[in-house]
């Protein structure tokens, strides 16, 4: 074994010797089992793709409204719709502010709509230093 590693005058022949020199891995073997692991993959990946995609056919088939029970709109008359009332500034906290929170909530509502009743200035002083400071850790940028 010495030779074959050292020695660049030898010339091996047999398929032991080869095994040997590389350090008695079989690499058909290896190469067969690597293959069929990606094969497996794949095919379980494949599989569970066209699962999904079946459940999402049968829950889109289950919330479709039937087409029979549609009736035509009857007209509506077109009703001037009233103006929405300007947010008032209560409390020192002025209007951009409020448009700046009524939107986070709107986003973070997914879209419904929601009424804001009131924004209040949170006076934070009094607050224990550990709620403080995770208060900063939870709310800073990255």
């Amino acid at each position: 074994m010495q030779d074959l590693i050292y020695n660049t005058g030898v010339i091996p022949v047999a398929a032991e010797t080869y095994k040997e020199y590389l350090g008695g891995v079989d690499w058909v073997l290896t190469s067969e089992v690597v293959i069929a692991g990606i094969i497996i993959v794949m095919l379980v990946l494949i599989l569970l793709i066209l699962i999904f995609k079946g459940f999402g056919k049968v829950v889109s088939k289950n919330q479709k409204p039937s087409q029979n029970t549609v009736s035509a709109p009857a007209p509506v008359q077109a009703v001037p719709a009233a103006a929405p009332a300007a947010p008032a500034v209560q409390g020192g906290v002025s209007a951009d502010i409020v448009a700046a929170i009524a939107a986070a909530i709107y986003t973070a509502e997914g879209g419904r709509q929601v009424t804001i009743r009131s924004i209040k200035v949170k006076n934070v002083q009094g607050r224990n230093p550990w709620a403080a400071a995770a208060i900063a850790e939870n709310t800073k940028p990255f």
